[in-house]
């Protein structure tokens, strides 16, 4: 068990290259109590750009890392701010100097040319000028008709196919069993319900051991939005999308997912088969939802939970969350081309044994916009038992995470806390990466 002295160190080195920072190891006193720290996060390969505080508790993995300004990294200093939502964050060069590309990554991942989620110029595996990047969908009128939509409800137990020439109504907790697959087609929309009366809010739940077939494509995005009209439509509109596999996490075989109120095999997740195959994801937005129906029990945008490495995830975008935009819980899976746009809690959450990857991702907060409990761009847990096994121990690699500092240029909710927080034995690592304009850049804790 590492022990640090709880002390904040503000590491504002502006224009300087620097190979690595430390933080002293003693042990840390208040009274009688001596605080341990627990995560063990690895920052590698990446820039900090005006954050407030640089690193807290990184001890020596935080290697080859340097803190920069806005004007020294982007090409621009005016993306992703408000009026400017569409203008992405490129680089003013591919490589800088003293950064060296971290090439040591997981074979799931391609080795990149550049740090971040975009380089010196907008990578067209981003599909940037298609129909699917919208971040800001604020304005999107999606022509939603309650008398003619088609109500989805309860536990489905045949192969169902959505078109695109249909619209559809996720009505309370809608259970995918096991066996059975949800095929849907390029252009569909799925509207997800609020919660009335006694019925929970609208969420798609792909049992273990069933399928989603959600293959857009860049002109003709699947998108799965709130069903209130332009202008009323809120962050927690209805609840998400939830997806339970059989690859390894260290809560157990057996675990019913958070958020879900579930009977029987409802809602498990958990296993020993790493390569599991829950069916693909691709080329979709979700918009409007996820929801903290108490602390510690949330419905996400995207949950997974021990979903396996053969299941196809990409070309994701989340916006408006009202709880984390990604949450994983143990699993193998290995996702590319992620965006996360005003998340009220935390853009990517991990958690219970998570071993696979991420790479090319952007993260967008909003400035005013933070959950109480205090949110980051990366949280990342494992288990308060320092022997459970399998560790968090997931890769992320070429993200660009924007946080309030940048955004606000000062005024920001101050629930707003980390853009990597780690805890509880996660062994993250994030590299090739940018953190911009955090509280805190990445702490140990």
């Amino acid at each position: 068990m590492h022990k640090y002295i709880y002390l904040l160190i503000s590491l504002l080195i502006f224009g300087c290259q620097v190979e690595s920072f430390h933080v002293d190891p003693s042990e840390p006193q208040f009274g009688d109590t001596t605080v341990e720290i627990t995560g063990f996060a690895k920052l590698t390969s990446s820039i900090m750009v005006e954050n407030d505080l640089t690193y807290m508790q990184m001890d020596d993995t935080t290697e080859n890392v340097s803190d920069l300004l806005v004007e020294d990294v982007f090409s621009n200093t005016s993306f992703g701010k408000e009026g400017h939502r569409e203008e992405l964050a490129v680089l003013t060069s591919d490589t800088f100097l003293g950064i060296q590309i971290d090439n040591n990554l997981p074979k799931s991942m391609e080795v990149p040319s550049h740090i971040g989620a975009f380089g010196k110029s907008v990578d067209k595996e981003w599909y940037s000028d298609s129909e699917w990047f919208l971040i800001d969908p604020i304005q999107k009128d999606y022509n939603y008709n309650s008398s003619q939509v088609i109500k989805l409800t309860g536990n489905i137990a045949e192969n169902l196919h959505l078109t695109s020439n249909n619209q559809y109504l996720l009505v309370g907790q809608v259970f995918i069993q096991e066996g059975y697959s949800i095929t849907i087609d390029p252009g569909t929309v799925i509207f997800g319900a609020g919660r009335t009366g006694n019925t929970e809010p609208g969420v798609l739940i792909i049992n273990r051991g069933a399928k989603i077939f959600a293959e857009g494509t860049p002109e003709n995005p699947i998108v799965f939005t709130s069903s209130a009209s332009v202008g009323a439509r809120d962050r927690g509109d209805w609840g998400g999308i939830v997806l339970l596999g059989k690859s390894p996490n260290n809560k157990g075989e057996n675990v019913t997912i958070e958020g879900i109120d579930a009977t029987g095999n409802n809602g498990q997740y958990g296993g020993n088969d790493p390569d599991d195959d829950s069916g693909i994801l691709r080329f979709v937005r979700i918009e409007y939802s996820g929801i903290a129906l108490s602390p510690g029990n949330e419905i996400n945008t995207l949950t997974l939970g021990s979903i396996g490495s053969k299941t196809k995830i990409d070309h994701i975008i989340t916006s408006y969350a009202g709880d984390d935009a990604y949450e994983w819980f143990g699993g193998t899976v290995n996702l590319h081309h992620l965006v996360a746009f005003n998340t009220l809690d935390d853009d990517f959450d991990t958690d219970a044994g998570f071993s696979g990857s991420v790479q090319y991702a952007y993260i967008l907060r909003n400035e005013l916009a933070a959950d109480i409990s205090g949110s980051k761009c990366f949280e990342s847990t494992s288990s308060k038992n320092s022997s459970a096994v399998p560790e968090t121990a997931c890769v992320f690699s070429n993200v660009t995470a924007v946080g309030p500092l940048y955004l606000s240029e000062g005024l920001y909710d101050p629930q707003f806390q980390n853009g990597l927080k780690a805890s509880n034995y996660s062994h993250l690592t994030v590299t090739n990466s940018i953190i911009v304009g955090a509280p805190i850049g990445a702490q140990n804790y």
